[in-house]
C-alpha cells in the first residue's frame, strides 16, 4: 500500500498542471477576442472630391519656327589692355584635353551645385543637372574662376570640344 501511495502522490501535481493548462487554453481565446472593444455604430468618413489635373495642350509647331542652335563664341577681349610689347599669351591650363572635363566639372559643382557634371553638347559645354535643363558654361568665367581675373578662354580647334584653353596676356 505504501507503494500505491507513492505513485498517486507523484501523479497528482501533474494532474493539477494539466488542469491549469486546459483552463488557460480555454480562457485565453476569450480574452483575446477583438470584437469586445469595437464600437457598435460605424463612423462615416468624410467625402473628399479632388478635381482631375488639367491637361495642358501644347501648341502645334509652326512651320516657320526653326530649332534654336548655339553659335560658337569667339574669344572675348581681355579685361586688361593688350600688352604693348606684343608678347604671346601665356597658357594657364588645362594641360591637355583629358583634364578639361574634370576642370569644368569642378567649376560646375562650385557655381551650379554639387550634383552636376560637365557635359559636352552640340552648342558647347554645359553643367548637366539631373532632371533639369543644362546650364551653359561661360568659358571665360570658368577661366577667371580657376586662374584669376586676367584669364580668358580660347578654343584652339573649332572641331574639338576639348580644345578650350585658358590664357592670360604675356609676360
Amino acid at each position: 500500500m505504501s507503494q500505491h501511495r507513492t505513485v498517486t502522490d507523484r501523479r497528482w501535481p501533474w494532474v493539477v498542471v494539466a488542469a491549469a493548462l486546459l483552463t488557460l487554453a480555454a480562457t485565453v481565446p476569450l480574452l483575446l477576442r477583438h470584437d469586445a472593444g469595437t464600437p457598435q455604430a460605424t463612423v462615416r468618413l468624410p467625402v473628399v472630391s479632388i478635381p482631375p489635373p488639367a491637361v495642358a495642350v501644347a501648341p502645334a509647331p509652326s512651320a516657320a519656327r526653326h530649332p534654336l542652335r548655339a553659335v560658337a563664341r569667339a574669344r572675348k577681349p581681355s579685361p586688361s589692355p593688350p600688352p604693348t610689347s606684343g608678347a604671346p599669351p601665356v597658357l594657364l591650363g588645362p594641360a591637355g584635353a583629358a583634364a578639361l572635363p574634370q576642370l569644368l566639372t569642378s567649376y560646375c559643382r562650385a557655381t551650379v551645385g554639387r550634383l552636376t557634371l560637365a557635359v559636352s553638347t552640340a552648342g558647347g559645354w554645359a553643367c548637366g543637372r539631373v532632371a533639369r535643363d543644362p546650364v551653359p558654361i561661360d568659358m571665360d568665367a570658368m577661366c577667371r574662376w580657376r586662374y584669376g581675373a586676367n584669364a580668358w578662354a580660347e578654343l584652339r580647334d573649332d572641331t574639338d570640344a576639348t580644345g578650350w584653353r585658358c590664357y592670360r596676356d604675356g609676360p
